[in-house]
């Protein structure tokens, strides 16, 4: 049966509740989001939007905004991080729309949330700033938030709010994420910085002992985004914004190819940050009544698979489905749980899982290099092909 239209509230302005309050109102439900910031800034890091992703994004309008930020690799390889030799390789520019259904792009997170900004002015799409939920509620007329200011009621509560999700802890209580012992380093490099005989149209992941490092094209091609992924025994501080020193990068990375020298080298020093990697085990469940979970807030995942934001997407799409579908707000949101908890379950244990395949070394990387060509076709397809806007 389907619902009447339904009054959403998202807690969290982040890409999953973005996509989530153009998914509902497209389907003809009122959405408001609640941010607990005064200004709407994402961090200086890449996204890769795969193509389960982007069926998405096309659907909703924003490609046609995002287009000329993106940047579409010619392929996506696993390399050697001494030789530079390609383990593995996937063709993505040429037959990725065939094969997958649509396009592989790599991006700036900054340039998809603006993408996603103008159309939500442009539907109208409310975005209460500054406001912290501190307590939440349900009755038998709605699910209420609670600010420091006022009561918000509504229809149906949606936690977007990320790893450290106040809606989760709310619902599930007190459950602090664990440290992966892994700690992430991110720059953006001009690409005028570094040698034409460097500068590839392909996403690159190099495959070394105890660390990896990614790097793709964002910006139009302008600027090269790397991040690079190192096992640390110990880390305290989950600030994103943690500056980080470029010599000790150098150092970390100092026998790894002439390529990644170059990069390190054309780094500016204050354009360097870093962050402890954080994750937590698949829930059991994640709605509970009126309330539910999107994005990081249920399925917090390593950015071994490059499919956070893009598990993220598929939520929002998947959630306005299933609401729709419904005339009973708590079976929609169970539906859609039921709908997504396998996949970003898989999606998680699959991401930690590759933490450790990445990071071999002796005879247990010799291994993996031979199998590496089967393994990136078993992933990606696994991932890619899914059309959220079908569930």
């Amino acid at each position: 049966m389907k619902s009447k239209p339904l009054e959403i509230s998202i807690v969290g302005a982040g890409i999953g509740g973005l996509v989530a309050a153009l998914a509902l109102k497209k389907r003809g439900h009122k959405p408001t989001i609640y941010e607990k910031t005064e200004s709407l800034s994402e961090l200086g890091a890449g996204i890769q939007l795969s193509p389960n992703a982007n069926k998405v994004l096309e659907y909703l309008g924003v490609m046609e905004e995002l287009q000329a930020d993106v940047y579409e690799p010619e392929a996506f390889q696993f390399v050697h991080y001494r030789t530079g030799k390609v383990l593995a390789q996937r063709a993505l520019k040429n037959s990725s729309v065939k094969i997958y259904g649509s396009p592989n792009y790599d991006v700036h997170r900054a340039d998809l949330q603006k993408a996603l900004l103008k159309i939500i002015n442009k539907e109208e799409i409310q975005i209460e700033k500054n406001s912290e939920i501190i307590d939440l509620y349900e009755e038998a007329n709605g699910a209420f938030i609670k600010t420091k200011e006022r009561v918000i009621g509504s229809d149906a509560v949606i936690g977007a709010d990320g790893i450290h999700s106040v809606v989760r802890k709310k619902l599930w209580g007190e459950d602090q994420a664990r440290y992966t012992g892994n700690v992430a380093w991110r720059m953006l490099v001009p690409i005028e910085k570094i040698s034409s005989k460097f500068l590839q149209q392909n996403t690159k992941v190099w495959l070394g002992p105890k660390k990896h490092f990614v790097q793709y094209l964002v910006k139009g091609g302008n600027f090269l985004n790397c991040v690079c992924l190192v096992e640390q025994n110990d880390w305290t501080n989950e600030d994103w914004s943690e500056k980080g020193d470029i010599s000790e990068l150098k150092h970390i990375f100092s026998d790894w190819h002439p390529e990644i020298q170059e990069i390190l080298e054309s780094t500016k020093p204050g354009s360097l940050f870093k962050w402890g990697l954080h994750d937590r085990a698949p829930m059991n469940k994640w709605s509970k009544g009126r309330f539910s979970l999107l994005g990081d807030a249920a399925h917090p995942m390593l950015p071994f698979i490059a499919q956070g934001a893009a598990m993220a997407i598929e939520d929002g799409i998947v959630l306005a489905s299933s609401l729709s579908s419904f005339d009973n707000v708590a079976l929609g949101l169970n539906d859609y749980e039921n709908k997504r908890k396998y996949r970003t379950a898989k999606a998680q244990k699959t991401a930690t899982r590759n933490a450790t395949i990445f990071h071999l070394s002796d005879f247990f990387a010799i291994f993996r290099n031979l199998v590496m060509k089967f393994f990136i076709k078993k992933i990606m397809d696994s991932f890619y092909k899914y059309d959220a806007i079908s569930k």
